[in-house]
This record gives structure tokens, C-alpha cells and sequence, in this order.
């Protein structure tokens, strides 16, 4: 009979338990867990009770936690959907779900990670550097402790953004420069190479105000070209290889209008007309992809207004082979735009990037 007690409970429970501890001996015990620390798991477990007139009683055990090997929480379909969402909106109820789960980082199958995570995009999203910091090391402690991989690897990429967030971007750059050699990771990829991307076009943006006149001056030349290129190759990245990447896509192309346009500006100044307008319109056709193929993003907006500050006869120009051709002889990456659709096989997008290759070498 010593017996009898935990396995009527157990089998009684698993259909309705809240929670499920899988012990390392193999054994399941559903409950609710009501309360941890770092010895033991405290559990409410419902005593079954034929009678329907009286609520059944409710017994109290506690678990050693050096006894269990994982807990499957109950599913909760609010706090699945708080945390793929992750706004703004969403601080407040992914706080509470933080501060319910975040002794489980630790703990296989807890969902805790993924809550830290969506908390600390959210938390950037404010754009208030308190907010960063606290970002970052929700970041840090993911990266450190959570039991997921996959959680890990978000924590990372978030990391790098936090860190740039909170006035350590020269340090996230160096990070990014190592990560972009060691993982295969696609976000933490997309997240190295735009971080990278915005450093190589603030040394173009310094390099033009420093050589003006960079196309008479035969030693500085290539550095020119190199910078413009290696920009453009960084920011179109998820455009070229995950179009499906709709956010980070969208980032990527419009730090690449942006090139365009500052090395228009620059190219004016220069007194090089052609070269300018050239720029301008692939600035311009690039643009139009951002709005076609990904309208709900920010950058869609910024797009529209650049668009909006043009003149009627450069918008109604088809001008993309012949910006392309022209750009050809002055060195500039013009094959890099405008983005392919997300749809589109991976050969299209490998010529790009040997086509990129190749004008680096002029």
C-alpha cells in the first residue's frame, strides 16, 4: 500500500496537470509548482475525490531539484503569443512572465530563455538607453545560462545590438568581426554583417570628408572604392542570401540607399554629374524594392519619403541597366541592387556576390 498513494496520484493527473517534473530516475510527477529554491520544488497535487459536492483536497510535496532532469510547464497559449510578438506593448505582461520563470533558465524544456529574449527585443525597441542596458544583461545571462542553443544564439545576436545600443559599439564591432568568422549561424550573421556594415559606412562617410576629391588622387583611389563596396556588400547581405528576413532585409537595403546617396552627394561635390545621377538612381531603384517587397517596415516609410523628394522626371526614368553600365567604369558596386525577391534560387544571389567580388579588385 506504500505505494499505491503516488501511483494513483500520478495517473490520475496527467491529463489535467498544471506542470510535469521528469525525474532522472525516469519517473513523471504532474502538479502545480507553487514554489522553488535552490534545494527543493514544491508541488500542489489534487487528491482525486469521487464526490462531486466537495473539491477535492490539495497535498503539498517538495522535490529535490538534484532529482529532476527536466519540467514540461503547462502550456499557455497567452504568454506564447506575448512572446512571439514582443512589442513594446508587451513589457509590462513579458516582465511578469520573467519574473515567473527566470529561476528556470537553467532548466530543460523551460521557456524562460525565449521569454528573456523577446523581453530584451522589446526593451530595445523603446530606444531609451536604460532600457539597453537592461537589455544587455538579460542578453549576457541567456548567452551564459539558458539551456537551449537556440536560445543561446539569440541571446547573442540581441547582445551585439545592446552593446551598440548602450555606447559599445566600437566593442560590438570587434565581436562581430570574430563572429563573422567562427559561427553559421544566419541571425547572429545578419546582425555581425550589419554591424559592420554601419562601421565601414561611417569610415566611407570620413574617408569622403577627409578626399573630396578622391578620383584625381591615384593613392587613395581604391581605398574609396574598397569602402563603397564593402558597405554595400555588408548591409545587402540578408537581402541577397535570407530575403525572407523581411525586417533585417528591409534594415539592409536601406543602409544601402543610404551608401548611394552619400557617395552621390560626394560625387557632385567632385564635380562627377554622371557619377551622381547614377547613384542617385539606384538609390532610387532600391527604394522601390524596399516598398515592394517588404511595405509594412520602416524603412518602406523612409523609402516613400525619399522617393516623395524627387523630381517627377527622375521618377518616371527607367534608368537601372544604364546606372549600371555607367558605374561600371568608375569602379562602383551597381550589380549589388536591387535585392532579388525572397523567392528567388540561390544562383542569381551567388553571381551577385561574385559580381560584388569582382569589382573590389578595380
Amino acid at each position: 500500500m506504500k505505494h499505491a498513494l503516488p501511483i494513483l496520484l500520478a495517473t490520475s493527473l496527467i491529463c489535467h496537470a498544471a506542470d510535469v517534473l521528469e525525474l532522472k530516475n525516469g519517473q513523471r510527477r504532474p502538479g502545480k509548482i507553487v514554489s522553488t529554491d535552490e534545494k527543493f520544488i514544491r508541488l500542489e497535487i489534487e487528491i482525486p475525490n469521487p464526490s462531486a459536492q466537495v473539491p477535492p483536497p490539495v497535498v503539498s510535496t517538495a522535490i529535490p531539484r538534484a532529482d529532476v532532469q527536466a519540467i514540461d510547464f503547462a502550456p499557455a497559449t497567452d504568454r506564447e503569443a506575448v512572446v512571439r510578438s514582443a512589442g513594446v506593448q508587451d513589457i509590462p505582461a513579458l516582465e511578469a512572465y520573467w519574473s515567473k520563470f527566470s529561476l528556470w533558465l537553467e532548466m530543460p524544456r523551460s521557456p524562460a530563455g525565449s521569454i528573456a529574449c523577446a523581453l530584451g527585443n522589446a526593451l530595445l525597441a523603446t530606444k531609451e538607453r536604460p532600457n539597453a542596458k537592461r537589455a544587455l544583461e538579460l542578453f549576457t545571462l541567456v548567452e551564459e545560462k539558458a539551456w537551449q542553443s537556440s536560445d543561446k544564439a539569440r541571446a547573442r545576436e540581441g547582445r551585439l545590438r545592446a552593446m551598440t545600443a548602450t555606447g559599445k559599439a566600437a566593442q560590438a564591432i570587434e565581436e562581430a568581426k570574430k563572429l563573422a568568422d567562427e559561427t553559421e549561424d544566419p541571425e547572429i550573421l545578419i546582425e555581425a554583417n550589419y554591424l559592420m556594415a554601419q562601421a565601414t559606412a561611417k569610415e566611407l562617410q570620413a574617408f569622403l570628408k577627409e578626399n573630396p576629391r578622391w578620383n584625381i588622387d591615384p593613392y587613395v583611389i581604391d581605398e574609396r572604392h574598397r569602402l563603397h563596396n564593402r558597405a554595400l556588400e555588408l548591409y545587402l547581405y540578408p537581402a541577397l542570401f535570407f530575403g525572407s528576413e523581411k525586417e533585417k532585409s528591409a534594415r539592409g537595403l536601406w543602409g544601402a540607399v543610404e551608401v548611394y546617396r552619400l557617395s552621390a552627394k560626394n560625387a557632385h561635390e567632385a564635380d562627377l554629374p554622371d557619377s551622381g545621377k547614377s547613384l542617385t538612381n539606384l538609390a532610387m531603384e532600391t527604394s522601390r524594392d524596399i516598398i515592394t517587397l517588404y511595405p509594412t517596415t520602416p524603412e518602406s516609410k523612409l523609402a516613400t519619403e525619399f522617393l516623395a523628394s524627387l523630381t517627377p522626371d527622375q521618377l518616371t526614368t527607367n534608368f537601372e541597366n544604364e546606372a549600371r553600365e555607367e558605374l561600371k567604369e568608375s569602379g562602383e558596386t551597381s550589380s549589388a541592387s536591387p535585392s532579388p525577391s525572397p523567392e528567388n534560387s540561390p544562383t542569381p544571389k551567388t553571381e551577385r556576390v561574385k559580381k560584388n567580388k569582382k569589382n573590389e579588385t578595380k
